[in-house]
């Protein structure tokens, strides 16, 4: 059986289209100028229902150090293989080495080689 599509109202749209920064009330009074009657009720749980659908967030490792993130490791060598390709790719392969020795340097003092 196929799945059937939530049809959104163009009040959720234009709630969604908003940054999440904006304030209810800003959300409300720019949808009134745009002739559209929404509550700051509407706001929040149209905001809410769309925290809920993203994805969650994974837990990484912190470096005892400085509390920075150390990632976590790549599920497959391919995986890895092809990030790796990736950046090289966006960023130059000089920032990619540059940035793979720095991180290299963090590993070995968390391990203390």
């Amino acid at each position: 059986m196929p799945k059937i599509a939530k049809r959104t109202t163009p009040k959720s749209d234009f709630i969604r289209a908003q940054p999440p920064t904006m304030s209810a009330a800003d959300v409300v009074a720019k949808a009134k100028a745009h002739k559209l009657k929404i509550s700051r009720a509407l706001v929040y749980m149209v905001r809410g229902s769309s925290r809920r659908r993203a994805k969650p967030t994974t837990r990484r490792a912190t470096s005892p150090g400085n509390g920075a993130p150390l990632g976590r490791p790549a599920s497959t060598s391919s995986s890895a293989e092809a990030l790796l390709l990736a950046l090289g790719a966006e960023i130059g392969l000089g920032k990619a080495v540059e940035i793979l020795e720095g991180e290299r340097a963090k590993v070995r003092a968390a391990i203390g080689g």
